[in-house]
């Protein structure tokens, strides 16, 4: 197999090195600075990163585009700003079908991955990510490593799974790609706060108190940005957010360990680490996140201290940790359950711990004139079934609803926007919050097109 590393910084140089390592690949390490090329091939180092390490003789360095043109798989480790630039000036030399593999990290405006921005403005579907617990300094040691391929097709499976073999490299893996992508941004932002933590009270008690509630916020970001909650507890998820929190090599907990300890200069434009901590913070917290920025106290805390540009990060461990369990409750017929459905149980179950779904009865759906496909009974079990909701109740009259309310002690009540204003008099007993609904799909919609 023949494949190609584009970037030849630490991280591209350490998984080329092990790439190389396997016997069936033929690995080149594309650079377009020709002193650094000079030197892999002559000496076999490439002192600038590793200063002390010698490189496989077997791996080989090029500033020759022509030899983008031999490569089956192109793995990408470059920095996020430069990506599409540097891609499109080499696309025209891509092989038809080769494989391209993201392993940087970093998302672009409203929230697009590298992998969506790639597949976008190249017009290249066959791409896939690769990210996980991992330094580079590690791989160098060729200690066992493993990282979550996220990918779209078996073929892209087997084509990772075969230039891996023979090396210390090891995956897990799942299709949803912009899970792995978004999980590699949040994880640098709570790396920054465990490390703050760590700076000031220097207590595991306190640490693993933090760290769970990141766990949690991680938890609430990753579905609010579209990816599935499983990827969570891949290497990419768990085991990338420890490593990067709790261990010294990762910068961005340095960073939050400099800012603990009170040497935190307030110079972003100077500082490459901050600027990057910076970035990442403010993006994912200018993100729509509906009414779920509450319930992310740590993010909103970074987010107010560098607004501030103070010195010293206080933490406030009442206001950031403690809070009430919060029961949100919803109403609905659910007849023939489709994405619109889907969605808006998702967004409700985000802004609680527990949802209650209010199920009309098949006796309350004929006073109200809906004929439904599926009776009560079915409905409820299809409801059920789903991870977002914890509890069916019947909604059997209109006028049951502040009972419910006051039964259940909810805290939220939510109905789409198209009942806005309907019901206004339950903010005398809980929050009430009208989510819109989804565009271009509705029962009735789904029931005429059935008819037809």
């Amino acid at each position: 197999m023949n494949i190609l590393v584009l970037g030849a910084g630490t991280f591209g140089t350490a998984i080329a090195n092990e790439l190389s390592a396997n016997k069936d690949n033929n690995v080149i390490l594309f650079s377009r600075n020709q002193d650094k090329v000079d030197e892999i091939n002559k000496w076999h180092t490439n002192k600038s990163c590793f200063p002390n390490k010698h490189l496989t003789n077997t791996l080989l360095a090029s500033s020759d585009k022509k030899d983008v043109k031999n490569a089956d798989v192109i793995l990408i480790a470059l920095p996020s700003s430069v990506i599409i630039k540097y891609l499109t000036s080499l696309q025209q030399h891509f092989k038809k079908e080769v494989l391209l593999v993201n392993l940087s990290k970093g998302l672009f405006a409203n929230g697009v991955t590298i992998v969506e921005s790639l597949q976008e403005q190249l017009g290249i579907a066959n791409v896939v990510t690769l990210k996980g617990p991992s330094f580079a300094v590690e791989v160098m040691e060729h200690a066992d490593t493993l990282l979550t391929l996220g990918y779209s097709t078996n073929e892209q499976y087997y084509i990772i799974n075969s230039i891996i073999k023979n090396t210390a490299l090891h995956i897990d893996c799942t299709t949803d790609i912009r899970g792995v992508e978004v999980l590699s941004v949040l994880k640098n932002i709570y790396a920054l706060i465990l490390g703050v933590v760590d700076a000031k009270y220097n207590s595991p008690n306190t640490r693993f108190m933090i760290l769970t509630k990141a766990f949690s916020e991680v938890r609430v970001l990753l579905r609010s940005l579209g990816g599935a909650e499983d990827t969570l507890f891949l290497a990419c998820g768990f085991g990338d957010l420890c490593l990067t929190s709790l261990n010294d090599l990762s910068r961005n907990r340095t960073l939050g360990l400099l800012i603990g300890k009170g040497f935190f200069s307030g110079d972003y434009k100077t500082n490459s680490v901050i600027l990057e901590g910076l970035n990442a913070v403010n993006l994912v917290h200018s993100f729509p996140l509906d009414h779920i920025i509450e319930n992310l106290p740590l993010l909103n805390k970074l987010h107010s201290f560098f607004g501030s540009k103070t010195n010293i990060l206080s933490i406030e461990f009442d206001k950031l940790v403690d809070r009430k369990f919060r029961t949100v409750l919803t109403y609905g017929t659910f007849d023939l359950l489709h994405y619109g459905h889907l969605e808006i149980l998702r967004r409700a179950s985000q802004l609680g711990d527990k949802l209650i779904v209010g199920l009309s009865t098949d006796e309350f759906n004929e006073l109200k004139g809906k004929r439904c496909v599926l009776t009560y009974k079915k409905r409820k079990e299809l409801l059920e079934s789903l991870d977002y909701v914890d509890k069916v109740i019947p909604e059997s009259n209109w006028e049951q609803k502040m009972n419910d309310i006051k039964e259940n002690d909810i805290d939220i009540f939510l109905m789409g926007n198209d009942w806005e204003g309907k019901f206004d008099a339950m903010k005398e007993y809980c929050e009430v919050i009208y989510l819109p609904r989804t565009k271009g799909i509705s029962t009735t919609k789904l029931k005429s097109i059935l008819k037809d």
